[in-house]
């Protein structure tokens, strides 16, 4: 093998290992499920009038386990649920979330709010490094969940998710390093 041959691998081996070097995050929540159809299939073995408290805890939504589980009063479960203005008719509005405003303190929410994302930087990690030209790629899944109940019973449940979030998110600074400074420069003489 040639000596070109040999610089030439080398070179295309190291550009190939700085990819590595560009950074990378994740954003999570803990929950006990791992994945979006884990957390809407818990979700789903929820049955109105039947499920109480512990089983609900047993399922994964326990506010004594589960860190970012918010306990809502019927005030602001009704304000979850109803639209601001007073557009609807009694009959209109879902039985559980009448229940709960019949019950007032004996009703509370469980309402959760999931995701795992995680940010990966891809492309040429020198274009990067120098500002030239930045890509992202955004990948998880979401998942929101109210559930109600009154006299720990459930009464009410709603959910609503992503369960597939897949971005790109590029941006392009054809000065590089420079891009900003003039306005850094003028921000600084006044």
């Amino acid at each position: 093998m040639s000596w070109k041959a040999v610089c030439c691998s080398g070179c295309a081996i190291a550009m190939m290992a700085c990819t590595s070097l560009l950074p990378d995050g994740r954003q999570e929540k803990f929950s006990p499920w791992k994945s979006y159809g884990a957390a809407k299939a818990a979700f789903d073995t929820i049955t109105l009038g039947e499920t109480d408290r512990e089983t609900l805890h047993r399922l994964g939504f326990d506010p004594g386990t589960i860190p970012n589980l918010q306990i809502l009063n019927f005030s602001q479960v009704t304000k979850q649920v109803l639209p601001p203005s007073p557009v609807l008719s009694e009959a209109e509005i879902p039985p559980g979330v009448r229940a709960c405003v019949k019950a007032q303190s004996r009703c509370i929410g469980y309402q959760l709010e999931l995701d795992r994302i995680e940010r990966q930087r891809v492309g040429n990690f020198f274009a990067d490094f120098l500002n030239f030209r930045r890509e992202t790629q955004v990948t998880g899944w979401r998942f929101a969940a109210l559930v109600v109940m009154v006299d720990d019973r459930v009464v009410f449940k709603q959910w609503s998710g992503q369960p597939r979030v897949q971005e790109t998110h590029v941006s392009r600074n054809p000065l590089g390093p420079l891009q900003g400074s003039g306005e850094k420069a003028a921000s600084q003489l006044y």
